[in-house]
C-alpha cells in the first residue's frame, strides 16, 4: 500500500531531524560543549568506540562524565559527518554516517576517518542517540598520512 503524503512528509522531517542531530553533535564537540553533546543522547544512551582501548559508556551520568573529560576546549577536535543512510521504524531508527576528524594529540595534528553505526529514538518529542558505535578506518598523524599508515606506497 502506498504511503500517504502525511506519512511521506513525516519521514522526510524525521530524516532531516536525525541528520541535524549528527550535525549538532559535531558542532558541540568542535565548540567544546561537553554537556550539550551528552544531552543529545537518550537517558539510557550508549557510546561505543569499537576498535580502540575503550569500554562502552552507558547512561546519562556516565556520558556526562565522559564528555566533560574529553570535550573541554573549543577546536580541540573538529569532526565532520556525511553520507547518511537512515532506516525509520516509528519512534526508532537506525543509521550510518561517515566521519572525518581533525584533532590534536600530544601537540601533534591528527587526522581520522571512519563511520558511526547509530540507533536513534524519539524521546520527549525529539530524536536522540540511543547508541553510537564508532569504527575507525584510520587515526594517524597528519604529517604521516593514511596511505603510509596502512603500509601502502604512493607512485608519482
Amino acid at each position: 500500500m502506498a504511503k500517504s503524503i502525511e506519512q511521506r512528509v513525516r519521514e522526510l522531517e524525521d530524516r532531516d531531524e536525525i541528520k541535524e542531530l549528527t550535525a549538532r553533535y559535531c558542532w558541540h564537540v568542535a565548540r567544546g560543549e561537553s554537556e550539550a553533546v551528552a544531552n543529545l543522547f537518550t537517558d539510557d544512551g550508549v557510546l561505543d568506540v569499537t576498535n580502540a582501548d575503550f569500554k562502552p559508556v552507558r547512561g546519562r551520568e556516565a556520558l556526562l562524565k565522559f564528555y566533560r573529560a574529553s570535550v573541554r576546549e573549543p577546536e580541540a577536535a573538529l569532526p565532520f559527518i556525511q553520507n547518511h543512510v537512515i532506516e525509520l521504524s516509528g519512534d526508532d531508527a537506525r543509521g550510518t554516517c561517515a566521519i572525518e576528524a581533525r584533532f590534536a594529540r600530544n601537540g601533534e595534528s591528527v587526522t581520522a576517518a571512519g563511520y558511526y553505526e547509530d540507533k536513534y529514538r524519539r524521546e520527549r518529542g525529539r530524536w536522540r542517540f540511543a547508541e553510537r558505535k564508532l569504527f575507525f578506518h584510520h587515526v594517524v598523524p597528519l604529517k604521516q598520512g593514511w596511505a603510509e599508515a596502512k603500509g601502502r606506497s604512493r607512485k608519482a
